[in-house]
């Protein structure tokens, strides 16, 4: 199972890289991050700011499965790298929102409202798998 989630790790990483540099090819040079845009950024600055938060995000959660839960084995490791996996496609999700948010010419932003929910649903999900592993083994 821990092989299992580690591809559904490695494909989110692509996949986020993907949707970075296609969401980086069409923004324009500014890019608003709030509503009333208010807030501009280059869109070289936001590039690189995310690809660091990414990678910071992904060596912490390693750290912390790997050094910090060495003594978890079986469905509980299992359960805990899940969550890299469902970091990775949420800030996937987001970069790709930014996108949409900045094409409004092309593709309507409130059609794709939904994309900021799924990543909270999804750790909610992840943490209903805690309650269900606990119980399973009681």
């Amino acid at each position: 199972m821990i092989k299992a989630f580690k591809v559904l790790t490695v494909f989110s990483t692509l996949l986020f890289a993907a949707i970075l540099l296609l969401v980086y090819a069409y923004l324009p040079i500014s890019v608003d991050l709030n509503i009333e845009g208010l807030a501009s950024i280059h869109k070289q600055t936001l590039f690189y700011q995310v690809l660091v938060v990414f990678i910071a995000v992904n060596i912490l959660l390693r750290l912390i499965i790997n050094q910090g839960f060495k003594s978890w084995h079986g469905s509980t490791k299992a359960w805990l790298s899940l969550l890299i996996f469902i970091v990775n496609f949420y800030l996937t999700l987001l970069i790709g929102f930014v996108g949409v948010w900045n094409n409004s010419t092309h593709i309507s932003p409130s059609s794709y409202n939904y994309l900021n929910f799924i990543g909270p649903v999804l750790l909610v999900v992840w943490l209903i798998g805690l309650i269900f592993l606990v119980f399973k083994k009681t």
